[in-house]
């Protein structure tokens, strides 16, 4: 239930930054804010999630200055690809933790 929820609200919140017309700091905000809040209703560390959201926003932020050359398309393309990434690390992040407690 707590996964399904989660997943419901991850997808949500990546499908409004695929909706958005622009990609800038303003809609990456409203994403992280959402993707964030996901995360915390689903007890995730608080560590993490802050973590992550500083990740993403050092990632984001030298693709958004750089990307004028790639056109909309491609910046979306690359935030997105720079959220799954990081949400990869949270991920990882995780299961070390998980391992090394079982340890």
């Amino acid at each position: 239930m707590v996964l399904t929820d989660l997943g419901r609200k991850l997808n949500a919140a990546l499908s409004s930054l695929n909706r958005a017309p622009v990609v800038d700091e303003k809609v990456l905000d409203a994403i992280l804010k959402e993707v964030c809040a996901a995360l915390l209703e689903s007890d995730v560390n608080v560590k993490l999630v802050a973590s992550l959201r500083q990740k993403v926003k050092a990632k984001v932020k030298t693709v958004l200055e750089g990307g004028a050359d790639k056109g909309k398309e491609g910046n979306r393309k690359s935030v997105v690809q720079k959220v799954f990434r990081s949400m990869d690390y949270l991920r990882s992040a995780h299961d070390y933790r998980l391992y090394s407690m079982s340890s």
